[in-house]
This record gives C-alpha cells, sequence and structure tokens, in this order.
C-alpha cells in the first residue's frame, strides 16, 4: 500500500467512525500532491550527504521543523498547541462534545542519519487528513487531534510522557542531542515540571 492508498483508508476509515450512521459517508480524497509537498519540505531540516536527515530531537533542526508542522496545522484550521511533554497537539472540535478524542499522528524527529519517510508520513498524513476534512467543509461528531509526538528515536519520551511516566532520573539523563531530556522538553516550548498534566487516560481517548 503507497502512502496516497495508506491516507486515503485512514480518511474513509475516520469518516465512517465519526459520521452519524444515518448520513451518507461523502467521497473525498487526500491531496497526494501535497502530501510529498510536505515530506520534501521536512527532508531539508536536518538534510544529510546521504540523502536523508540527521534531524535528532531537541536539535535547531528539529525545533525548525516542529514549526513548519505547526504551520501547516493552523493551516488545516487546527486549534495548535503544545503539552507539558512537548508534544504537539492539534485539535479539531467535533460536534458532539461528549465524545472522546480520535487520535492519530506519529513523529518528525529522526536517528542520527535517518530516512526522508519515518515517522514523517504518519505525522503529514495525519495533517493531511485534517486539511481535507476543513476544506471539504466535513464535521466529525469526534474530536480529531493531531499528534506529533516528540523525541520517539531518542527514547519514546513523547508518547511515554501521554500515556505513563517519566521518573525524575530519566529526566536527567543526556539525550542524542546533547542535552539531557529535561533540558530539551524546555527548549520544545514544553514544561518538564508538569509533566503530570500531559497525561491522557486510555479510557478518555477513543
Amino acid at each position: 500500500m503507497n502512502r496516497r492508498e495508506f491516507t486515503a483508508t485512514t480518511l474513509s476509515a475516520l469518516a465512517a467512525t465519526a459520521l452519524p450512521r444515518r448520513l451518507r459517508v461523502p467521497t473525498v480524497r487526500v491531496d497526494g500532491g501535497r502530501i510529498s509537498t510536505h515530506l520534501s519540505a521536512l527532508s531539508e531540516f536536518g538534510k544529510n550527504p546521504q540523502g536523508g536527515v540527521s534531524r535528532v530531537a531537541y536539535t535547531e533542526f528539529d525545533r525548525q521543523a516542529r514549526e513548519a508542522v505547526m504551520g501547516w496545522m493552523r493551516s488545516a484550521r487546527l486549534e495548535v498547541s503544545i503539552d507539558a511533554a512537548a508534544n504537539i497537539i492539534g485539535r479539531r472540535p467535533g460536534s458532539d462534545t461528549s465524545l472522546k478524542p480520535i487520535l492519530v499522528g506519529s513523529h518528525i524527529d529522526s536517528v542520527p542519519t535517518g530516512g526522508n519517510y519515518d515517522g514523517q508520513v504518519g505525522s503529514v498524513s495525519a495533517v493531511e487528513v485534517a486539511e481535507t476534512l476543513a476544506t471539504a467543509s466535513i464535521a466529525l461528531r469526534h474530536p480529531l487531534e493531531i499528534v506529533i509526538f516528540e523525541n520517539e528515536e531518542g527514547g519514546t519520551i513523547g508518547s511515554h510522557a501521554m500515556t505513563s511516566e517519566l521518573p525524575a532520573a530519566e529526566l536527567d539523563r543526556a539525550s542524542q542531542s546533547g542535552k539531557t531530556f529535561r533540558e530539551g522538553i524546555r527548549f520544545l516550548g514544553g514544561d518538564p515540571d508538569r509533566l503530570a498534566s500531559a497525561r491522557r487516560a486510555l479510557s478518555l481517548i477513543h
């Protein structure tokens, strides 16, 4: 399955889940060209001679790439915020405030010499789903949240903070950037002293 087919399948599944059953699911298509353009743009942040990226978490390249993604999220009419763990969250309200949010997304940091697609495809595709829904004026019943987890390649730090707990001793370890995890979270706009606020109970997520 190629990237366009994967994203189209994701979008159809979201629409089928989130729209009332009595309504016919509209036929919508993502913009494959826009996905490719965004992937190419991301590949410039930390571009290396091998043709991939060296965009280690907590580096300036990482921060620049995050700024670019947040710009695309705002263009997709998402409400963008950074949680205490420095995860980026783009929220699209649903028509039924009693329903749990649907979370989709991935990460954009890389290993020291990584490829141009690992993590990025999931992140860019998730933003594209939101963009397509907004352009087509499709209202979902569930809120939709696009999540870009911070530092997944260096220890799944962002997703760990959201689903469990990061001990103080872990925060004081050095990351691949040279910064400690605590310093890196602050560098990206998070607050390591308030990590508990980033936690999500699985029972509150669809």
